[in-house]
């Protein structure tokens, strides 16, 4: 185990990697955190200010000053950002101007902290400047890999992954980040019993989510090394929901502990908001205006593996576009317009969805029903960006275009079975009684019919409310609504829950559906009672939804889809870059 830590240690970078797991480390081993690393404000060479208690048991103040991987000749010394600059800066500057009179009556401990180990070569540097400057009150610590290392196995992780069965399912995890789905099951075993909140106190719980985001930043690293972090992502949602439904509780409250778990609630965002980088950013986006580049990298001859790959992507696409719209809007409870022209977070990503779908033409043709729930959230954050409202309108006409298309001539409609043997076999049959049992229900039909209509499609609408009328009279249009067993069971998905708002009509101006929706939304407490609902974090709920292939509540967008119906009335729909 320490090895495994030691290892991973030495990969973190030092900004935003190695500085984040150190606090939490000190926080559980009975350290009282200071402060913690910021960017943009000096910080006189301390990236981690604590209290505690030392090996000799006096209470003193911990300066950490921390620097990535191993400590080198050009790491040591000669450059600003080098660790002897720091160290000189918390000699000269911080302890004599920026300690606080409370704690001027404590020893101090200025600790060299860094991931990885001392190059031979500066051993001696190292040991000259640490004694040539140590007195009564000041002392230096070299905390290397090999000793933080020892500190994670024995200190934070000391309670539950010293326990066999957690230990083995975590070093089942790391050893296998090459073969996402065996590192997924074993790491997602790991994650249901850390959050297992059965018996706990709120301390434990805090205990358990710090350990979930230690272990799942060991993931994420390592699985980087390999350059394949698939694992890691489909982890890190899990992750978020399981703690979630752990935590929900504590995060109203008002003590020390709730809010030190919603900051480490924050953390876990921060890990996965780190995983969705590397996997999406780096690799998939810098790719998106490329014609079929996107679809060519799944590396199949299957067109099924494609269009299911490709809408998990367009789906985590728009689950980040999503946060961002939330992190944009100072957390609002519900998906709020982006109006203005200034360049944004979500703009850009809301551009790279357009030339992903513009690319890549297999994602106007959805094989299964079950796609709307990535569709549905690509629609709502192209429809919050106001300035690709048109191009979201574009997306919906296509999509109604060849879906109808693909129906009347027996192709690759989309289909109410979701098993991968029967999509590959899809259609099966040309007959009509096989079109009719493979169309049985439709939570996607109606969600087109409603968005054509709000975004101006008013001939595809009233192409798909012909078509529904002629070809789908057979079909439950429905939509799916939260119910009073929810919130108990949307974050594990083990169990049916919620509620169908069946008979949705399909018509050309969609006002008989609103005129459903309306009642149903206005009425529906189960929702307004949902704990991400309370507590403003619907991209927690959105994000449940995706994972579990439940359509987005009409809920969370109705409002949007009636402030879109709005503009159109008032002829004040943007214009923008069509699909």
């Amino acid at each position: 185990m320490k090895l495994i830590f030691r290892q991973y240690l030495a990969s973190l970078r030092e900004r935003r990697e190695l500085d984040v797991i150190i606090p939490d480390l000190l926080s559980e081993l009975g350290f009282t955190v200071l402060s913690r690393p910021s960017i943009g404000t000096r910080q006189y060479g301390v990236d981690v200010a604590a209290i505690g208690r030392d090996v000799d048991g006096e209470n003193k103040l911990f300066l950490l000053s921390i620097k990535q991987g191993d400590l080198t000749r050009a790491e040591w010394d000669g450059t600003p950002q080098a660790l002897r600059s720091s160290l000189n800066e918390i000699l000269d500057v911080y302890i004599p101007k920026h300690i606080a009179a409370e704690h001027q009556t404590l020893k101090i401990v200025v600790c060299l902290c860094f991931g990885g180990e001392i190059h031979e070569s500066i051993q001696s540097n190292v040991i000259g400047y640490t004694e040539g400057k140590a007195t009564e009150v000041i002392s230096f610590k070299i905390w290397n890999g090999d000793h933080i290392a020892g500190m994670l196995a024995e200190g934070t992780l000391r309670e539950q992954l010293l326990e066999k069965e957690l230990r083995a399912d975590f070093q089942k995890a790391v050893a296998m980040v090459d073969e996402p789905d065996i590192s997924f099951k074993h790491f997602s075993a790991l994650t249901r019993k850390l959050c297992n909140a059965e018996g706990k106190e709120i301390k434990n719980r805090l205990t358990s989510i710090r350990q979930l985001n230690i272990c799942l930043w060991v993931l994420f690293v390592w699985a980087r090394d390999v350059r394949n972090v698939e694992g890691p992502y489909r982890a890190s949602e899990f992750a978020i929901l399981q703690a979630w439904a752990m935590i929900n509780r504590d995060l109203a409250g008002s003590s020390k502990a709730s809010r030190e778990i919603a900051d480490a609630f924050s953390q876990l965002l921060s890990v996965h908001f780190e995983v969705w980088d590397e996997l999406l950013k780096n690799k998939i986006l810098p790719f998106v205006d490329v014609k079929f580049a996107i679809s060519a990298a799944v590396g199949s001859s299957s067109s099924v593996d494609v269009n299911l790959k490709l809408f998990e992507v367009l789906g985590r696409l728009a689950q980040r576009g999503i946060w961002t719209l939330w992190m944009e809007g100072g957390q609002d409870p519900l998906p709020q317009t982006v109006a203005d022209e200034q360049p944004t977070e979500a703009r850009e990503l809301a551009g790279k969805i357009i030339e992903l779908i513009r690319n890549n033409p297999t994602l106007l043709s959805p094989i299964n029903d079950a796609q709307s729930a990535d569709i549905g959230l690509a629609i709502v954050f192209l429809s919050s960006v106001k300035s690709h409202r048109v191009a979201a309108r574009h997306f919906v006409t296509e999509l109604i275009d060849r879906i109808c298309f693909a129906y009347q001539i027996h192709g690759r409609y989309p289909t109410i079975q979701t098993a991968y043997r029967d999509l590959l076999d899809h259609p099966r049959e040309r007959t009509d009684a096989y079109r009719v049992a493979q169309t049985s229900a439709s939570t996607l039909i109606p969600l087109l019919s409603l968005w054509a209509s709000s975004l101006g499609a008013d001939d595809a609408a009233s192409d798909l409310a012909q078509f529904a009328t002629k070809f789908l009279g057979h079909c439950a249009f429905q939509f799916w609504v939260p119910g009073e067993d929810t919130e108990a069971k949307i974050f594990s998905g083990t169990e049916n829950h919620g509620a169908s708002l069946s008979g949705i009509p399909i018509t050309a101006d969609g006002e008989t559906a609103l005129d459903i929706l309306n009642r149903e939304c206005s009425n529906n407490e189960a929702f307004t009672n949902l704990s991400t609902m309370r507590l403003d974090h619907w991209p927690v709920l959105a994000m449940a939804c995706r994972y579990h292939r439940l359509p987005l509540p009409p809920n969370i967008w109705l409002p949007l889809l009636l402030e879109c119906r709005t503009d159109l009335t008032m002829n004040a729909s943007p214009t923008s870059s069509e699909t």
